[in-house]
């Protein structure tokens, strides 16, 4: 099928695309000239550029304005026929690893006034380490999935270089609530991915953010079964991967197997 042809079935079959395409003509035939081929990181970096992105607001609108194009751009060529499963899938986790990293980027600067928050062992500048969990860390995210976020990050310690410090949990806690904010608050234009972040330490009752140190005490004294299984597929869209992989993997992968790991696993699949 050609993409005209497919445009025309998936205007024909999709209500969503219906109201987009009415709101925005203009979309429409973009998507009429490029969905020959996937949408590619290149088109998001090239949607993302051009749009101004110069507070948190229009880092909000633009983002939405973004997903709009990938989705009408997708359904076009999977009503089309012209994409299979995988291409649908790697699609949208891309192009969700695509915002967490960008707005993330584009959120850092409002806290500027904070200064770095730096490592108090090793003087470093920490960063905040997004994980992708579930779907999203494997790949297999689908047009209606939620996204599953763990924040981690190395040291405890305080910002430096701004007009007022604070504690990097606060700081990072912080930059974590911006991120959710960001992806997940509904506004005119919508929502980009609804944020999951019960699959933290301690669910809904843990705290936001936490420290390497804090997490390996919670893996090694509470650390369950189905969060063994569910680190499998944890991925770190920014910061330390190395140093998170190195910490999780002995939890994970532990050395000898016991009775009781044997029977968690059953009733995990009961």
């Amino acid at each position: 099928m050609t993409p005209i042809a497919a445009l025309c079935a998936a205007r024909a079959h999709s209500h969503y695309l219906t109201r987009l395409f009415a709101a925005n003509p203009a979309l429409a035939e973009r998507i009429g000239d490029e969905a020959s081929s996937p949408f590619t990181l290149a088109h998001m970096q090239e949607g993302f550029a051009s749009l101004p992105a110069n507070s948190e607001e229009a880092l909000k609108h633009n983002l939405r304005k973004l997903r709009q194009r990938m989705m009408a751009h997708l359904i076009t060529r999977d009503i089309g026929r012209l994409a299979d499963l995988h291409e649908v899938v790697s699609t949208i986790s891309l192009f969700a690893e695509f915002c967490v990293t960008t707005a993330l980027a584009q959120l850092k600067p409002l806290l500027a006034h904070y200064g770095e928050p730096v490592g108090e062992e090793s003087g470093e500048v920490q960063s905040l380490i997004v994980v992708g969990m579930g779907k999203l860390g494997g790949g297999e995210l689908n047009v209606s999935s939620d996204i599953d976020l763990i924040f981690i990050y190395p040291e405890d310690g305080q910002t430096e270089g701004g007009t007022r410090r604070i504690s990097n949990h606060e700081y990072f806690t912080l930059l974590g609530k911006k991120l959710i904010a960001a992806l997940s608050e509904p506004t005119g234009d919508g929502f980009v991915f609804r944020v999951d972040m019960r699959l933290r330490p301690y669910g809904d009752s843990g705290p936001l953010v936490m420290s390497f140190a804090a997490l390996e005490n919670y893996l090694l004294s509470q650390g369950r079964e189905w969060e063994r299984y569910a680190w499998i597929k944890g991925k770190a869209l920014t910061g330390d991967a190395d140093g998170l992989n190195a910490l999780i993997r002995p939890f994970v992968y532990r050395k000898y197997l016991d009775y009781n790991a044997y029977g968690a696993m059953r009733e995990l699949y009961a």
